[in-house]
């Protein structure tokens, strides 16, 4: 197995993980942000799609033009950049259904870029700048690396909902 399958199977296996959580936290209940969280999910998957978007798409083979068409960045970036908070803007934020489909939607897009690259390639620089990651295997390790951090949140989340 080579380090571009390796990279496949994790990234598949952190979605895995947080599609559970996606199927055990009820769609009504993603805008609920338990005070001692201070998040929810609609803020959590929103948040993930512009991150994602960073480092599994841009960085990989630059700017979008199927992201662009479907998702405001200045508008994600708003509702869920850093900085942002899950209670703002819950007026003008994507609904529960539709912001489901564009995670589903940036991740077969970013299967896509992969499988569009090379060995040789994952040590050349982003192809857009990254403040995190300097070269394409960075920021695909990145992706895996803060997905996994979410999970850890959603997986708190979760559970705090549970027993409200």
């Amino acid at each position: 197995m080579n380090i571009l399958e390796v990279i496949k199977e994790q990234i598949t296996s952190v979605k895995e993980k947080t599609d559970t959580f996606i199927k055990n936290i009820d769609i009504e209940k993603w805008n609920v942000s338990p005070e001692i969280l201070e998040t929810n999910m609609n803020w959590q998957i929103g948040h993930l799609i512009l991150a994602n978007y960073l480092h599994g798409i841009a960085s990989i083979s630059g700017v979008n033009e199927q992201v662009r068409e479907r998702i405001n960045m200045q508008d994600f970036k708003k509702f869920y950049g850093p900085g942002s908070l899950p209670t703002m803007h819950l007026d003008e934020k994507p609904n529960n259904e539709g912001l489901l489909d564009l995670y589903e939607f940036i991740f077969d897009l970013i299967f896509i870029e992969i499988n569009k690259i090379n060995m040789e390639e994952l040590n050349s620089e982003t192809s857009i700048p990254n403040p995190i990651a300097k070269t394409k295997y960075e920021a695909l390790m990145t992706l895996i690396k803060h997905q996994s951090w979410h999970n850890g949140q959603i997986a708190i989340l979760d559970r705090v909902i549970r027993n409200q």
